[in-house]
């Protein structure tokens, strides 16, 4: 059964879900509003949690961690010590760590900075991670970045919230959990925040840059043992953006899944999972 937790990382009020014993696999969410660990990764607490012992964290800012005092938005790279300390304050070294969205820049990172810690990375859908191509292609995605990551109007409603999940097969197990998820972003001023993004998390031409300058780099430094996979149908991020990025990994696996937006480890979330115990044997 899910078990919530909460835990002081750095004098950080930390909140985290996990669910089984066995090798510890911890899992980061992306960014989105009303992202979280448990409603991001509730088919992979329950689904793993025979044989690994799933942990989905909170981080900054999201979920029931601490928000900052002056409730201004923590990017990327402002997570990834947050992250490392989280793993040390539960005693945790080897693990293999998953990040989708954005959490795979933070786990990418994570991976590079301290490799005594992580010894396996999955990348799910990793657009935070995924080289620009440097023509006319970039614009393609770079406007279906616009459209989706798009906070500039008032917040949804929770049905409209939830009406968008279900539109992406979202059964009754993750509606609960988006439910609450939801209810705990609003009341805690999650979107004013996402309103107050600075200029380079809004224009794609500078979000590039932290892995421009954080991550592609250190690729060749990368010791974790890495399984990337994509989505074949989402737009913001596409399958060629994918394989560019395994091309960089030397030690990696590439999985294309069809029918799966991304979210991939949510609409797929039986492969992604199998893949994950495969990979593991």
């Amino acid at each position: 059964m899910i078990s919530e937790h909460r835990i002081s990382v750095g004098g950080i009020a930390t909140s985290y879900c996990e669910n089984g014993v066995g090798e510890p696999i911890i899992f980061l969410h992306g960014a989105g509003f009303g992202a979280e660990g448990k409603s991001s990764f509730i088919r992979q607490l329950n689904g793993l949690s025979d044989r690994f012992r799933v942990i989905a964290v909170d981080q900054l800012h999201f979920g029931g961690t601490d928000y900052p005092a002056d409730h201004k938005y923590i990017n990327r790279l402002g997570r990834v010590d947050h992250v490392i300390s989280f793993i040390e304050a539960l005693g945790l070294k080897r693990i293999t760590l998953v990040g989708n969205s954005e959490g795979s820049f933070v786990a990418a990172r994570v991976a590079i900075l301290r490799p005594d810690l992580v010894s396996k990375l999955v990348l799910l859908t990793a657009n935070s991670v995924s080289p620009a191509f440097g023509d006319d292609r970039d614009e393609a995605w770079m406007q279906a970045c616009r459209q989706t990551y798009d906070y500039s109007g008032p917040m949804p409603s929770e049905e409209e919230y939830i009406a968008r999940w279900r539109e992406r097969a979202c059964a009754q197990d993750l509606e609960g959990a988006r439910r609450e998820a939801y209810r705990r972003a609003a009341a805690r001023g999650q979107y004013e925040i996402f309103q107050n993004r600075p200029e380079e998390e809004i224009d794609m031409r500078l979000y590039v840059v932290l892995q421009q300058n954080y991550i592609f780099p250190y690729l060749d430094r990368l010791q974790a043992r890495t399984l990337i996979i994509w989505s074949k149908n989402d737009p913001t991020v596409t399958p060629d953006h994918g394989m560019k990025l395994a091309k960089l990994i030397r030690d990696s696996d590439f999985y294309l899944l069809n029918n799966a937006g991304h979210g991939v480890h949510i609409d797929q979330s039986e492969t992604v999972n199998k893949l994950i115990r495969q990979w593991h044997t």
